[in-house]
């Protein structure tokens, strides 16, 4: 049996001449394309289904030459409608428009044409462009349309041929072509954006409807292009479509193209959504059972949190419990990584300012939340970020005693000297919405502060936008001054300061000048809580005090005031004096404003020179505040109670503290002496340390004592105290020169005996306050040996810093 004989079709030379005939460009030019239609028709057939698909055939077409003649094809068949206007986005390049035109007279309108040429025509048209669309599936295909000026014919076509098919073919070539950004430039700046939308609006086959889609998501390939979509009404039919509950496939589409256009979101893409009905579909898609889609519409979700205005709309759709929910879920164990959860992050710190959102956001657990990622040293880069959206709680006291029982209070103290990251700036649609009027043009402001002052407006804590600098506090807001911000609490009249005291305790005034950097939102929130009756239990406490003493005097430039006023108001606070005295909070004070030695520093104990005097003024005031606070009627009831019922543990803290900040012969003889607070003191120095710089706390409390004796009272009482003393079970007795206390003092260094003898020296100290009822057994423990040395060192140090 004969070989079938090949048909001409198989020859991609006899295709490519019919299409080159068809296009005007060969021996047939200026013939009507629907008279060739049957072999055209047959070439073009073979093209799509044999030559393109065929291994590197799109190569071989382009190789060939055949897209110069396809092009021309479609140029002719588009030239039958009027030519699209340029959008307002930009105007064609000059290869674009000089494509837009073909030589020789125009043909005809599609109207004028035998009843039987529009469908040839559509038919020709539908085999040309999905020629076209595969072709444009490989860059060299795409650059060379792009040389040729194919987009505008492309646009042309777009315009004026309604047929669902060939939308379809047309939507997928030019989605095609925007996948670089060259082509995606002239396909915005030949106006298909409108006929796109368009056709989105009158399409009803559904792969048309996905081949628009994916155009409208390629062009969406910069910032400046979502915005023109948005602009141009790109999102909103693609939201509403999404709300008609679309078959799977075009679900994905939409929800690819919405995340797409979302990124960044502009104040156009947020309001075209939410009209368009889009936001309760989004949150029901984030529970959908494909990923893909349940991550897309979680990241829209999110990506929308960036304008203000559509945030609380989006609060009643669900949208709060949605994104904490897929937070907490990518947090938890088997969560992802680090850079999957920031969008996530982003957003529900972004919520925080409005208040209906704030409420479902604490009813969510959403603090809880946020206290994990400020626990978190692998979120530190989100730390301001997360501080910044506590703000918006500041206010709520609710909430502020769940964040505080939360353990926030430490954490802000930390962060004020940590090495966190930058808080990332947000534009001005990112503001709270609970006050849409308000605008700030001309001064440029952070992102923290400039939501944070309209959601103070917007709570009335301000009148308006005027009332509010960025050195603003809620510190200098109508109410109680700071000195006086504690009032007594019922049922607690002791708890009440005499005025007179109250005017002796200072506090810095609010200047208009301060600063708001990266620690202000730490700040506002930790004055916040020294602000309430008892600060205490919070911010009286050893990571607080250390935080905010290591910000005052490791700050690069000057320490914002309102550190300084936190500072003082607790100091000022009767309710927070047994706090201070537990905590050895006034010994830290002392030694680290005065001395210059903080916890990291010891052993080595090296002042720092830097503002040495301002800090040594700072500690000197504290104290003054504090020495205030004990010496009234309050205070000295609270000191008691401390020697007399508190523990062992807080009756050694009373005795070392009561130096510091006590200055009344009367009471501190009583409460050293005759209560046994020395007492206390000498055996606690036996035992391990209570705090990394206790030694050096005992020593500077034994050296204020000394100093608070007059010399005359100490030398008489020196040589019966050391007559008391057993002798050394070795050595010989002790000289004259022992006897006096400048050699005592000066020269403890040269002497090996007196360096043995520190039990000696403090039992002096005992003895030199106005010890009337004997001495106090020397101690006998075998770890006195090496702690007295230590301490004897200690001593000299203080010593030597005084």
């Amino acid at each position: 049996m004969a070989a079938a004989r090949p048909a001409l079709t198989d020859s991609l030379s006899f295709c490519l001449a019919q299409l080159t005939a068809a296009a005007g460009e060969g021996p047939g030019w200026g013939k009507d394309p629907a008279t060739n239609e049957t072999p055209l028709g047959r070439a073009l057939l073979a093209l799509r289904t044999r030559h393109i698909k065929a291994a590197e055939g799109i190569e071989r077409f382009r190789a060939r030459g055949g897209l110069r003649p396809l092009l021309s094809l479609l140029r002719r068949t588009a030239a039958a409608g009027p030519a699209p206007s340029p959008a307002g986005s930009g105007s064609a390049p000059s290869s674009v428009a000089s494509a837009g035109s073909s030589p020789g007279p125009a043909p005809a309108a599609e109207s004028s044409l035998p009843p039987s040429s529009p469908v040839r025509l559509r038919k020709t048209l539908d085999l040309a462009l999905s020629i076209l669309a595969n072709c444009c599936t490989e860059g060299a295909c795409r650059a060379e349309v792009r040389r040729l000026g194919g987009i505008l014919p492309l646009v042309t076509i777009l315009q004026c041929v309604k047929t669902d098919s060939i939308q379809n073919r047309t939507a997928r070539a030019l989605g095609n072509l925007a996948m670089e950004a060259e082509s995606c430039r002239d396909i915005h700046s030949a106006g298909a954006v409108p006929f796109l939308v368009e056709s989105l609006t009158a399409c009803q086959d559904s792969q048309c409807l996905q081949s628009i889609v994916r155009a409208l998501r390629n062009l969406a390939d910069s910032p400046q292009h979502r915005l023109a979509l948005a602009q141009q009404g790109a999102v909103r039919p693609l939201a509403e479509l999404l709300a008609t509950a679309p078959d799977p496939a075009l679900t994905s589409a939409l929800v690819r193209a919405l995340l797409e256009l979302s990124r960044g979101c502009s104040r156009a893409c947020a309001e075209q959504l939410s009209l368009g009905g889009g936001l309760g579909p989004l949150v029901s898609l984030a529970s959908h059972p494909k990923r893909a889609i349940r991550e897309a519409a979680i990241l829209i979700l999110a990506n929308l949190c960036a304008q203000g205005l559509v945030r609380p709309a989006l609060g009643n759709a669900g949208g709060v419990e949605v994104l904490l929910g897929e937070l907490r879920r990518r947090r938890g164990p088997n969560g992802t990584s680090s850079a999957s959860q920031q969008p996530l992050v982003r957003a529900v710190c972004l919520l925080c300012r409005e208040a209906i959102n704030r409420a479902r956001l604490r009813d969510a657990g959403g603090l809880e939340l946020l206290m994990g990622l400020l626990q978190d040293p692998g979120a530190s880069a989100w730390h301001p970020r997360v501080v910044a959206a506590l703000v918006g709680f500041l206010y709520d006291t609710g909430a502020l005693g769940k964040l505080q029982a939360l353990g926030l209070v430490p954490l802000l103290a930390r962060q004020l000297c940590g090495e966190a990251g930058e808080e990332e700036e947000e534009g001005i649609e990112a503001a709270s919405w609970d006050f849409p009027e308000e605008r700030t043009p001309g001064q440029i402001e952070a992102g923290s502060f400039r939501s944070l002052r309209l959601w103070l407006i917007s709570e009335g804590y301000a009148a308006g936008p005027g009332d509010i600098s960025p050195d603003w506090s809620p510190e200098r807001c109508p109410m109680p001054e700071p000195s006086e911000s504690v009032s007594p609490t019922p049922g607690q009249p002791s708890m009440s300061t005499p005025r007179t005291l109250r005017k002796l305790a200072r506090v810095p005034a609010a200047t208009a000048d301060e600063p708001w950097g990266q620690e202000g939102p730490a700040l506002l929130l930790l004055s916040r809580f020294s602000q309430a009756p008892d600060p205490s239990g919070a911010l009286v406490t050893g990571p607080a005090l250390c935080g905010l003493l290591a910000y005052v005097t490791g700050a690069p430039g000057p320490p914002n005031p309102r550190a300084l006023r936190i500072l003082a108001r607790l100091t000022c606070n009767p309710a927070c004096l047994e706090a201070f005295v537990r905590s050895y909070g006034a010994a830290l004070l002392r030694a680290w404003l005065i001395f210059g030695v903080s916890p990291d520093d010891w052993p080595v104990a090296c002042a720092r020179p830097a503002h040495r005097s301002q800090h040594r003024e700072l500690g000197e005031m504290l104290l003054q505040n504090l020495t205030v606070q004990a010496e009234s009627p309050f205070g000295v009831g609270a000191l008691t109670h401390l020697m007399l019922s508190g523990s062992p543990e807080d009756r050694v803290a009373c005795a070392l503290t009561l130096p510091f900040i006590c200055r009344k012969p009367t009471l501190w003889r009583r409460l050293l002496l005759d209560q046994g607070g020395l007492r206390h003191l000498l055996e606690a120095l036996t035992q391990p340390a209570p705090h990394p710089l206790f030694l050096f706390f005992a020593t500077d409390s034994l050296s204020c004592l000394r100093a608070l004796v007059s010399p005359t009272a100490y030398g008489s009482l020196l040589s019966g105290l050391l007559q008391l003393l057993p002798p050394l079970s070795s050595g010989p007795c002790y000289p004259a020169a022992l006897l006096k206390p400048r050699w005592i003092w000066c020269h403890f260094e040269a002497c090996p005996l007196v360096q043995r003898g520190l039990s000696y020296i403090i039992c002096m100290a005992v003895r030199a306050v106005g010890l009337l009822g004997g001495p106090y057994p020397l101690p006998t423990s075998p770890c006195w040996a090496p702690r007295l040395r230590k301490l004897w060192r200690l001593l000299a140090v203080s010593c030597c810093l005084h």
